[in-house]
């Protein structure tokens, strides 16, 4: 397969303009939550509490970003809290 140059003619794909199916999808996704969300909020209310729970958490996910874990490769030599603290501090820097 060559390699790409400058100012070739463009062939095949999506057309310059035409929105991604998935946008799409997104699009009418978002417009049905938001036409919904007065039924949603009514059957919400008729949920037991543990139900409600579990709805809550799964919203939650996305709105609030997720939180990863800190890899510390240097802690196995770390012999306190505070060391560890310091070797977090250092690693958050890097970044």
């Amino acid at each position: 397969m060559a390699a790409f140059e400058e100012g070739h003619e463009k062939k095949g794909g999506r057309q310059k303009g035409v929105r991604n199916k998935n946008t799409e999808m997104k699009d009418k996704l978002r417009d049905f939550v938001i036409d919904n969300f007065e039924d949603f909020c009514t059957s919400y209310g008729k949920l037991t509490a543990k139900e409600k729970c579990r709805i809550y958490m799964k919203a939650v996910e996305f709105v609030v970003p997720k939180v990863s874990a800190i890899k510390f490769e240097e802690s196995k030599d770390a012999n306190s809290a505070l060391e560890l603290l310091k070797i977090a501090a250092k690693y958050k820097d890097e970044k």
